[in-house]
């Protein structure tokens, strides 16, 4: 069985006139789509991070020729390393007083075992530790703008292979190393990074109330991350959604739900799939608050000499 989209862009994000809006990873994929869309809904400015600023010229040449009067701005970024998501951070507090929406994005799935520049697996470091410095680093933009605004949004992209995470949910003792898994381990290790999504949103709507916090599983859809798979991998990816893949164009529709969805839409800290259905997906992991605040700690260490 298939998933129940229900999404109008003009119905469920109202005009964004004003807004502020930062998207990691929205040069490609996932990222690009959501930008595309969410300028159509006219706010200010849209930030857009990633490493390829030819990626990112050609969303701000689509987002124009469709109309969109939108400023999109490229802030470079190397989630695979701390000082290179400080330095963006930074760029970004250094321009703007207001934030308005923090999606957090970027990611990549099943990719060789690999440390970023910082030491950790590289698939918890980039999906998971650079969006946490980010949040942290942002955090103050985002208190202020609900302060003044009335709204601030963190949204969290995660996946339901999180049910694939290895066992203990979160190993903590492997993280600073490739954590060789001898079985679907690219899977494990992303589903890993995944569930702390979940997790570290559950930790983030309990700690940081002012902020809306909006975990979503965007559903299963062709985008570049699925491309760059293997052949095998693409046959793991498949098997178990037959049936369940959105068109190319809709994959991005629950993260820019997330985006307008009225606050009587949604719990923070809760997790929603496509089109803003709260899960009935979760694991016991999901829940377990023992889990969220022994992330929450790790986390804190491995960020503290960025914030």
């Amino acid at each position: 069985m298939g998933y129940n989209v229900d999404f109008d862009l003009e119905r469920d994000v109202p005009n964004l006139t004003g807004k502020v809006l930062l998207v990691t990873g929205g040069t490609k994929g996932l990222g690009a789509g959501a930008t595309l869309l969410l300028a159509r809904r006219s706010p200010a400015k849209i930030y857009i991070t990633g490493r390829d600023e030819s990626a990112a010229n050609e969303v701000i040449t689509r987002a124009h020729e469709a109309g969109s009067q939108t400023q999109i701005i490229f802030l470079p970024c190397d989630q695979t390393s701390l000082a290179s998501v400080k330095q963006m951070a930074d760029d970004f507090l250094s321009r703007e007083s207001r934030l308005d929406v923090l999606m957090a994005n970027a990611g990549v799935m099943a990719i060789p075992a690999g440390l970023t520049k910082d030491g950790h697996e590289i698939q918890f470091g980039i999906n998971h530790v650079a969006h946490a410095l980010l949040i942290r680093k942002l955090q103050p933009v985002l208190r202020e703008t609900a302060s003044v605004y009335g709204d601030a949004r963190i949204i969290l992209l995660t996946s339901l292979a999180l049910v694939l995470a290895p066992r203990g949910g979160i190993q903590f003792d492997r993280l600073r190393t490739t954590q060789p898994i001898w079985f679907l381990g690219g899977f494990q290790r992303y589903a890993q990074s995944k569930l702390a999504s979940v997790l570290y949103g559950r930790e983030l709507a309990r700690r940081s109330p002012t902020i809306e916090t909006i975990v979503i599983h965007p559903g299963e859809s062709n985008t570049s991350l699925v491309k760059s798979l293997s052949w095998w991998q693409k046959i793991v990816v498949f098997l178990p959604n037959i049936g369940k893949f959105l068109p190319d164009e809709q994959g991005c529709w629950n993260q820019v739900w997330a985006v307008g969805a009225s606050k009587d839409k949604f719990v923070s800290g809760q997790m929603y799939e496509p089109v803003g259905d709260l899960t009935k997906s979760y694991t016991s992991w999901c829940l377990d608050e023992k889990l969220a605040n022994d992330l929450w700690d790790w986390t804190e260490d491995a960020i503290k000499a960025w914030v």
